[in-house]
């Protein structure tokens, strides 16, 4: 695992590998940490046959495929803090301590009670890392909302929705965005991602002169300042037969509904303007 640390932290930091057009040193390094677990196998067994392990292929088959397997499916330790020096040691560490537990593993003089419980630990690599990363980008996600200059803004949620996609961005000004969508599955078709409600929030904006001028920006840019028509206390409508904008202000944010009605009632779009208030960032986690 050293040789190979080394081999592979000497292949990127060198000037070919800097310099490849293409996907050239990209190519590379993708198909060397696909490659890692068979070098390690192919290597490995002539080493511990020296070293004196035994059974040796055995040791080296089941530690290449717990590399394999932990590089794989632990990717939750990816998330830790990289140490001084931007080096990350999960790549090292974790097929060292797979050949490890495969020389325990595969030793004569095991009972086979702390070899089951070791074969259910590993089974629940898969659900506890699923957990650890929903964790981890729950805690990030909160922080970044914790730490926004605009408002987060969000509606009473209509039933059968769900919020996701939730996200800020400062290329214009200072935005706070997200969708509500439909429960279910995934909306691939054009009609599914109709029923999509996309909500931005953003720092009222000098020319939002309601009825006359809407003026309004997205997570891109400012958009159109078109007349609007007041459909309920606070609330305003732009837009054409379909495409719609609701706008709502609440203190010195304004918040930009968009959809696309029908198959989206006005009544639906209507409801969730009026019911924007200030929420915490874990009313936007966790879908």
């Amino acid at each position: 695992m050293v040789g190979l640390f080394l081999a592979e932290w000497l292949l990127v930091s060198s000037s070919a590998c800097r310099n490849a057009s293409g996907w050239g040193c990209v190519g590379v390094v993708v198909w060397w940490g696909d490659a890692t677990p068979f070098v390690l196998l192919v290597v490995g067994w002539p080493v511990l046959r020296m070293l004196g392990v035994r059974p040796a292929w055995l040791t080296a088959l089941l530690g290449a495929g717990l590399s394999w397997y932990l590089l794989r499916y632990l990717t939750a330790v990816a998330s830790l803090p990289v140490p001084p020096g931007g080096v990350r040691w999960v790549q090292f560490a974790l097929p060292t301590a797979a050949f490890a537990l495969a020389a325990w593993f595969t030793a004569s003089l095991r009972r086979w009670l702390p070899r089951v419980a070791t074969v259910v630990a590993l089974a629940l690599v898969v659900p506890v890392n699923t957990f650890a990363l929903s964790q981890v980008n729950d805690s990030r996600q909160n922080a970044a909302l914790s730490a926004s200059s605009v408002p987060l803004l969000g509606p009473q949620i209509p039933r059968g929705y769900h919020i996701e996609g939730v996200g800020t961005e400062t290329l214009t000004a200072p935005t706070f965005y997200y969708r509500l969508a439909p429960d279910g599955r995934q909306a691939t078709t054009t009609a599914e991602l109709q029923r999509e409600i996309q909500v931005f929030v953003a720092p009222v904006q000098p020319q939002f002169t309601p009825p006359s001028h809407c003026a309004a920006i997205n997570s891109s840019y400012p958009v159109p300042a078109p007349a609007c028509t007041a459909v309920a206390p606070g609330v305003w409508r732009s837009g054409n037969s379909q495409y719609v904008s609701y706008y709502v202000r609440v203190g010195d944010a304004l918040a930009d509904i968009q959809a696309t009605s029908p198959p989206v009632s006005a009544a639906v779009l209507t409801s969730i303007a009026r019911s924007m208030s200030v929420r915490q960032p874990s009313y936007f986690i966790g879908g």
